[in-house]
């Protein structure tokens, strides 16, 4: 085995540290829903110590061992994740929400983890060693698979990856699933895409992946589901936190986060830069983000925020090793800003979003773009009865830009389009085992026209820990500019592409360590948008078809409380698999915390999949490994050090673009 480590460093990771007074002893914790009712049946559990459970009245006694994190969970409710101080011997009241039925699973950046027996479907990015929240999708989520063909950098154009499949289900480019940050779309306005490269982990707090159709809440381009990215929240006081990383090709990370909350008052800074010489010549990649947001709590209910945030990225393609290329790059600066107005009382939440984003893009085949989008977004809940909670929102968005190609001095003009749309969900409980949900979105564009798309389900549980849930939902996308009036061989006739999901799913706890889940679906595509013909005589049309059927299946199970065991597998069979998309994946990771230091070994198993449209030639599977170490050093200051491709793999995620062979890096998290 080879050890291709141009240059690393050992360094150094922070566990993240509570900077409160550490108070032993015991707490009483009071659970309530929205209305203020009692809730029993609720699991509690913090820190290393056995979870209890709420009594008729919604109260439980817990013992703390000091500042750390408290989870509070029960079914029909959303989790609720409190911070410890120094509460010991008082009270907590903890309120949950009504929780609408979703195919989701949250991924949790940076918030300490619950060392308790308790099995969460949350799990932690940084500990698997992730560079980007696309990375940390495609090692979590089995029903998900992100293209990439180097040791950093997605790159675009007609050679870049970074393309998002849920479930079979993305396009090329990927125009299929949707990147929601802080609750608005983001997408390049002529392409229709999300730029994978500009989502760092340098301001990301959450990470939500909805599988199956997400269009009732987000509309186009969520036909196959939608990865919602939340930034930090600041706790109370100032915190920093810097980590730097170095390891082979000279592929460095290194993000600072700056926060102050006090009284009604917070701000929150961040700056980030990633860079590599790349495994293969011109394959270097250069990028810096930073982004600024501040937020005033105006009463108990109402909470104003202005977040802003630019990003510049240089990616050179070194183009298959058959055809290699030389000084083929791209180059492209983004930024916006969003003004936010959030609610929140015992009986109703919501927010408003207005937002602005634009980019410029530039690349060396003479392309060159403006795009720009501007947005409204409203979102409402309402919790009707106890049994009965409501969601109605709507939203309005005017994306557009101008193109040209300098080099074949074409002019594709200047286009826009705008959608706005109306949308509601209703979830029913009428007892405490069954749950009912249903919703439904009118969505009008000023191209492609009018569209209803509605959504369903149930869930029941058996017996306590174990659940089956149903549900159908309609996904829609509307045509892109790009495919309108662009390239490669535009119509202005398109119409949207539709996609009926089913599934089905059971969700079983069988002990309080274990969790364990199956789910099984059906997808019918139609009205695909395909490019027909050959060069030059290409034509898109609505001629595509496909139909998915797959079953996913996860494990999560601690076999004692610093040890977790996470697993998931992916089964897809469809009548037009895309290029690239595996019928098998396969995930599956073991961590172990020993106190004086953090282990995280998790690898990832594909199958064959095809390498061309026309299905004529295979693509082998592969198995690529990554081993993770990090060691506290002090309170507030730790070491990590990571090795990627662990077994030292031969293999290609696209045709033509061998991927890096065993790598290593290492860096320093420090906190003050």
């Amino acid at each position: 085995m080879r050890l291709q480590t141009a240059s690393t460093s050992l360094s150094f990771l922070l566990l993240l540290s509570l900077q409160t007074l550490a108070v032993a002893g015991p707490l009483r914790v009071r659970v309530v829903d929205s209305l203020n009712a009692s809730v029993a049946g609720a699991r509690v559990a913090a820190g290393d110590r056995p979870a209890v459970v709420t009594g008729p009245d919604g109260a439980a006694r817990i013992e703390i061992s000091g500042p750390g994190m408290m989870r509070v969970e029960r079914d029909g409710f959303e989790p609720a994740d409190v911070r410890l101080s120094s509460a010991a011997g008082g009270e907590i009241v903890v309120r949950l929400r009504p929780a609408v039925v979703r195919n989701s699973i949250d991924v949790v950046v940076r918030d300490e983890p619950v060392h308790a027996p308790v099995v969460s479907t949350a799990m932690e990015i940084e500990r698997g060693g992730a560079r980007t929240v696309l990375d940390a999708v495609d090692q979590l989520v089995p029903g998900a698979f992100v293209t990439r063909r180097g040791v950093m950098g997605y790159g675009i154009s007609t050679n870049g990856t970074g393309g998002i499949s849920i479930r079979g289900v993305g396009g090329s480019p990927n125009t299929g699933v949707l990147v929601v940050v802080d609750g608005r779309p983001d997408m390049q306005g002529l392409m229709g895409h999300p730029l994978p490269d500009f989502y760092s982990l340098s301001d990301a707090g959450t990470v939500s992946v909805t599988e199956g159709p997400a269009s009732v809440l987000y509309g186009s381009n969520a036909m196959g589901g939608a990865i919602e990215v939340k930034p930090t929240s600041p706790h109370p006081g100032v915190s920093t936190r810097l980590s730097s990383s170095l390891g082979s090709y000279l592929t460095g990370q290194h993000r600072l986060t700056h926060a102050m909350r006090w009284e009604k008052f917070y701000y929150s800074a961040t700056a980030g830069v990633s860079h590599t010489a790349g495994d293969r010549p011109s394959s270097t990649f250069r990028d810096q983000d930073a982004s600024l947001t501040m937020g005033y709590t105006r009463s108990p209910v109402w909470r104003t925020s202005i977040e802003g945030r630019y990003g510049h990225f240089h990616v050179e393609d070194p183009g298959p090793v058959t055809a290699p290329l030389s000084n083929s790059y791209a180059r492209v600066g983004r930024g916006g800003f969003s003004a936010n107005l959030d609610n929140s009382t015992s009986r109703t939440w919501g927010y408003m979003r207005f937002y602005q984003s634009n980019g410029n893009h530039y690349i060396t085949d003479g392309f060159r773009s403006t795009d720009e989008t501007t947005g409204f977004r409203l979102s409402q809940n309402f919790a009707l009865t106890r049994e009965m909670t409501a969601e109605v929102g709507s939203d309005v968005v005017h994306y557009g830009g101008r193109a040209r190609n300098v080099t074949g001095k074409l002019d594709y003009g200047e286009h826009s389009m705008t959608s706005a749309a109306g949308f509601s969900r209703l979830q029913w409980t009428p007892t405490i085992r069954a749950r009912f949900h249903a919703g439904v979105r009118y969505d009008d564009n000023s191209i492609a026209g009018a569209i209803t798309v509605p959504e369903a389900g149930a869930s029941y549980t058996l017996k306590d820990g174990y659940t089956v849930a149903a549900a159908v939902s309609r996904g829609f996308r509307n045509p892109t500019i790009r495919e309108l009036y662009l390239f490669p061989a535009p119509n202005p006739l398109l119409k949207p592409e539709y996609m009926w999901n089913y599934q089905a799913s059971l969700h079983a706890r069988p002990a309080k360590n274990v969790a364990a889940s199956l789910t099984g679906y059906y997808a019918d595509l139609s009205d695909m948008i395909v490019t027909q013909g050959r060069y030059p005589n290409l034509r898109l049309s609505n001629a595509g078809r496909a139909l998915n059927r797959g079953l996913e299946a996860t494990l999560r199970w601690r076999p004692v409380t610093r040890m977790s065991l996470v697993s998931g597998y992916a089964y897809l069979r469809s009548t037009n698999l895309a290029p690239y998309l595996p019928e098998q994946k396969w995930n599956y990771s073991a961590e172990f915390d020993a106190g004086k230091a953090f282990v995280h070994i998790g690898g990832t198993t594909v199958g064959r999949r095809w390498a061309d449209a026309a299905h004529g030639r295979q693509m082998s599977g592969y198995t690529v490994a990554t081993c993770r170490i990090m060691v506290p050093v002090r309170r507030n200051w730790s070491i990590f050090t990571t090795l990627d491709n662990l077994f030292d793999r031969r293999y290609e995620v696209v045709p033509g673009y061998t991927m890096p062979g065993v790598n290593a890096a290492g860096g320093v998290t420090v906190s003050f």
